[in-house]
């Protein structure tokens, strides 16, 4: 199983799951036309598309994604907020076990400021390979056995955005309450069985109120003899 981050921040998400048959891409929240190049035009190629929730730097692209043939699978709760997806998009909830070629994907609760946001659990049948994937997300419930891949949100530096004169302590309540923060991602991680793990990646860093070489060199000691990549924008 290969993990490739096309995008990830607020300016847009978007990642590959592939086993080299079956490629599914997580999140499309580009225009259609970035995708295309992103992807090396390739857009044919795509098995499935899977959205997390509705905001546009997740979704921008799922209504063209499904005008050029490509599945698009969203819950009910994202798929209200996009009338032109509605009725094309396949509708999936938390626990609902999907299967596409060999992968494996079951959807999991978020906690976000939207109806029904998702993360994802992926596993490959035949390498027994398991990702789990999440972004956009306050904190996790989740806990999962056997992983060898984690791809999760870590956003933001609590110290960092507490003393931002630029942020209103409004939009900073919001930042708090549907963001992961840094050590709540180490916290978190920590309660997970890592014995297999072999690489985390932290995706959507915050452009203001992340460090990305500190937080490099912290999660390298915080979770030794494990790969660390850090997902550019």
């Amino acid at each position: 199983m290969t993990f490739t981050s096309l995008a990830s921040s607020s300016r847009g998400n978007a990642y590959v799951v592939s086993d080299g048959e079956t490629t599914l891409l997580l999140e499309c929240g580009l225009s259609f036309r970035e995708l295309q190049k992103r992807l090396g035009y390739g857009v044919a190629d795509i098995t499935a598309c899977l959205v997390s929730h509705e905001h546009q730097d997740h979704a921008k692209a799922a209504a063209q994604m499904l005008k050029a043939g490509v599945p698009v699978y969203m819950s009910e709760g994202t798929a209200a907020a996009h009338k032109d997806a509605m009725d094309a998009a396949h509708l999936i909830r938390a626990g609902e076990v999907l299967r596409f070629g060999h992968l494996t994907v079951v959807p999991f609760r978020t906690y976000h400021n939207v109806e029904e946001p998702l993360g994802f659990l992926i596993e490959d049948g035949r390498t027994k390979e398991r990702l789990l994937w999440a972004v956009d997300t306050a904190n996790l419930g989740v806990t999962a056995d056997r992983l060898t891949y984690i791809a999760v949100e870590c956003n933001y530096e609590e110290s960092l955005l507490n003393r931002s004169d630029r942020i209103p302590s409004v939009l900073k309540e919001r930042i708090r309450h549907s963001h992961f923060e840094v050590s709540d991602v180490i916290k978190w991680l920590h309660k997970q069985d890592l014995s297999g793990v072999l690489t985390i990646w932290l995706l959507h860093l915050s452009a203001g109120n992340s460090r990305a070489e500190a937080w490099q060199r912290r999660f390298e000691r915080e979770f030794p003899g494990i790969t660390i990549r850090i997902c550019p924008e």
